[in-house]
């Protein structure tokens, strides 16, 4: 492989919001997990994920409790889940997800853009933390972390 196929296939494989690069991943569709107590927020980001190829089914959940009980089904390979709701906050789901034989990998979603918020949902088991305002940028490059 040249230097110039090593560029583009480094560039194909970062975030497009963080630019972090991202291991390869299976290019088999996702089964994703929308969590969020915003009903307007979460119809818009359904939208968005309903959008990428590489997505084969997509449920939601209004609270953390809901969406644990919707693990059995779903068996998720994706969780996008706002931190900040009543009920059990996005960092407690983060971290009841990751005791489970097969966690899903995990991205947080919040309006909250702070370094302190990414280190909370890094430690909590998020992979990613993308700011709800930067929501409809989300691709499969982003979703394929």
């Amino acid at each position: 492989m040249n230097a110039r196929d090593e560029r583009r296939e480094k560039m194909e494989h970062q975030s497009p919001i963080t630019n972090h690069q991202s291991p390869k991943r299976a290019t088999r569709k996702l089964n994703v997990l929308l969590v969020d107590d915003n009903p307007q927020f979460l119809k818009a980001a359904r939208d968005v994920v309903a959008a990428l190829p590489c997505v084969a089914r997509i449920e939601c959940a209004n609270s953390g409790t809901e969406a644990l009980a919707q693990l059995g089904e779903l068996h998720p390979d994706l969780v996008l889940t706002d931190i900040m709701m009543p009920d059990m906050s996005g960092f407690v789901l983060m971290r009841k997800l990751r005791e489970g034989d097969a966690p899903p990998r995990v991205i947080a979603v919040t309006l909250h853009e702070g370094p302190e918020y990414r280190a909370a949902a890094r430690h909590s088991g998020a992979e990613e933390l993308i700011c709800k305002r930067e929501f409809s940028l989300v691709n499969p490059a982003f979703i394929n972390l």
